[in-house]
């Protein structure tokens, strides 16, 4: 799965994380972090500087992940009417 690692580095990493750095985005690749940003767009124009074009995790550091909600696909919508 891609991101795998960073996002195992992350989840073992999250309770000392949000001592010092809850609501900022953290920009991961690997097992480096490469900061902590005040906006995922911020942290995404620093990825792009250090590594370029290639994956790399931009993920907030929060409590709990959000659940995302796409009513269309939840109630089966996306193709309705065709």
């Amino acid at each position: 799965m891609p991101l795998e690692e960073e996002l195992g580095f992350f989840d073992s990493k999250r309770t000392e994380w949000l001592a010092h750095y809850q609501g900022k985005f953290a920009l991961i690749r690997g097992e480096k972090v490469a900061g902590f940003y005040d906006t995922a767009d911020s942290a995404y124009a620093e990825g792009v500087r250090l590594w370029g074009n290639v994956p790399f995790l931009i993920k907030p550091v929060l409590q709990e992940d959000p659940v995302e909600h796409v009513p269309a696909l939840v109630y089966g919508l996306i193709n309705a009417g065709v």
